[in-house]
């Protein structure tokens, strides 16, 4: 059965836009303000994007970023809240650098990577925001 039939947050269009939300603003928050990661996913996700080491001094940090492809690899409608399950696949110069002596501490600041995010998103947020991301995976 098409879920879109019942509830238009089903429908292809709308999860892509979401995910497409939820990717924009991670690409603003690696290289810059939080604001707009934080209006589309949860405390925890923020979390484990931009401080993957736990130490909020040391922060994911993505210049350039370059979005290579959107896959949504799962839709679980139940239990509720529904989920799904992206994986990003990203190109930037990524590494994890500390706060308050900005140095290095993993990446490389001056090569660029390929690497994936893999996210879920939930169905648990306001009517303008219904799909909202509640968990990153660590990438390698």
């Amino acid at each position: 059965m098409d879920l879109s039939l019942l509830d238009g947050r089903f429908a292809p269009d709308v999860l892509e836009a979401a995910a497409r939300t939820a990717i924009a603003a991670w690409a603003l928050a690696v290289d810059g303000p939080d604001d707009d990661l934080l209006a589309v996913a949860s405390a925890e996700a923020v979390d484990q994007l931009l401080y993957p080491t736990g130490d909020r001094a040391e922060r994911l940090v993505v210049r350039g970023p370059k979005i290579e492809s959107v896959e949504i690899n799962r839709l679980e409608p139940e239990p509720a809240p529904a989920r799904m399950s992206l994986a990003v696949q990203v190109s930037g110069r990524r590494y994890i650098e500390n706060r308050d002596t900005a140095a290095v501490v993993a990446g490389d600041k001056d090569r660029d990577v390929k690497f994936t995010e893999t996210w879920a998103m939930a169905l648990d947020g306001s009517d303008e925001v219904p799909w909202r991301l509640v968990d990153a995976t660590p990438s390698d």
